[in-house]
């Protein structure tokens, strides 16, 4: 079985180096590297065609004549793939120990060859912390409800595994440019039937350090003085259109389940982004995210009805004032735990 290992490219040469250089290590030997590069303003063309003439896989290479977004791009690498499957890094990402790939050949095998799943990662830049998005190995199934329970799994494109055959039947341009296509993908190919499998097994190694250092973290771009204040939304009026959008194609949309997207927004991401940033000394971007999410901004919000609306703007109004009063302390101790309960 071949995997491919793709990679959406744009600039970061240096990083998308080190990761290839962690790569060759796999023991398992049917694989492909495949990068799509969005018009990168870097020298990433010429250095991969140096490191094509003598890099243990073979390299897949192609350079968008303009740059097309991070979703085309997203795409377009799982699209230039032989592999039967696709599994999916970002450029300052790598495969985390050298049996990963034969790790997950021998999972796919042994069950069955399933179509859509993801895996655990290990962050470098905080010294090996477990990122844990699946709690055990195992065929979660198909379906909206299934989707619905595991669309945040989406939100990190490293370590997203596709066979490809599936992928390709249900791949579209419809949302580009909302920057969750894969979200989309994901919610809209479970629920019309792909099905879904999840690996505990750390196969990611994300947000590689390059000589000890991580030089591109969103947190050295929150506000953390006044001065820097702005009303933000944090991308989830995004995610709740991308989530709508892939029930309402798979004819799946009910309001219950629009219901539900808006309550997961609202009493959970929500809450834990205010949360984070004031982790990170940025009480202005927290309450600049208070300000953006109201849900009457939200274009989706008259999709629910009256009983519904009002059950999600008190949820709103709690969260806020919860996330915006609760001591930091509390939250680094308990999220973890409480991530657990609410993946389980």
């Amino acid at each position: 079985m071949k995997i491919s290992i793709c990679i959406p490219q744009y600039n970061r040469i240096n990083y998308l180096l080190r990761s290839l250089d962690i790569i060759k290590e796999q023991s398992y030997a049917d694989i492909e590297i495949v990068i799509s590069d969005d018009c990168s303003t870097d020298d990433t063309a010429s250095r991969i065609a140096q490191l094509q003439q003598h890099y243990k896989y073979p390299i897949v290479f192609e350079r968008n004549e303009k740059n097309m977004g991070y979703d085309r791009n997203y795409r377009k690498c799982i699209e230039m793939a032989s592999g039967e499957y696709a599994f999916v890094i970002g450029n300052d990402d790598s495969i985390n120990g050298a049996d990963s790939i034969s790790y997950l050949v021998t999972f796919l095998t042994e069950n069955n060859f399933p179509d859509i799943g993801y895996c655990n990662m290990i962050e470098e830049r905080t010294g090996g912390t477990l990122i844990k998005r699946a709690w055990g190995n195992r065929i979660i199934g198909a379906g909206s409800d299934i989707a619905l329970r595991n669309y945040s799994c989406f939100s990190f494109v490293g370590g997203l595994i596709y066979k490809r055959s599936v992928f390709l039947q249900h791949n579209t341009s419809k949302y580009d440019g909302s920057i969750y296509a894969q979200m989309y993908l994901g919610v809209y190919m479970i629920s019309k039937g792909a099905v879904l499998f999840c690996i505990e097994k750390p196969l990611v190694l994300k947000d590689l350090l390059l000589d000890g250092v991580f030089r591109d973290s969103y947190r050295d771009r929150i506000a953390k003085k006044w001065s820097d204040f702005k009303v933000v939304d944090g991308g989830m009026p995004s995610v709740i259109n991308v989530l709508i959008g892939a029930l309402r194609d798979a004819g799946a949309l009910t309001q219950h389940r629009t219901y539900r997207i808006f309550r997961k927004i609202y009493a959970v991401t929500f809450p834990h982004w205010v949360l984070d940033y004031k982790e990170n000394g940025a009480f202005p971007e927290a309450w600049g995210l208070v300000l953006g999410l109201k849900p009457v901004k939200n274009k989706n919000y008259t999709l629910l009805n009256a009983w519904n609306r009002f059950r999600i703007y008190c949820i709103y109004l709690f969260a806020s004032a919860g996330a915006l009063l609760m001591p930091v302390f509390i939250f680094k101790t308990f999220k973890q735990k409480v991530y657990a309960i609410l993946k389980k």
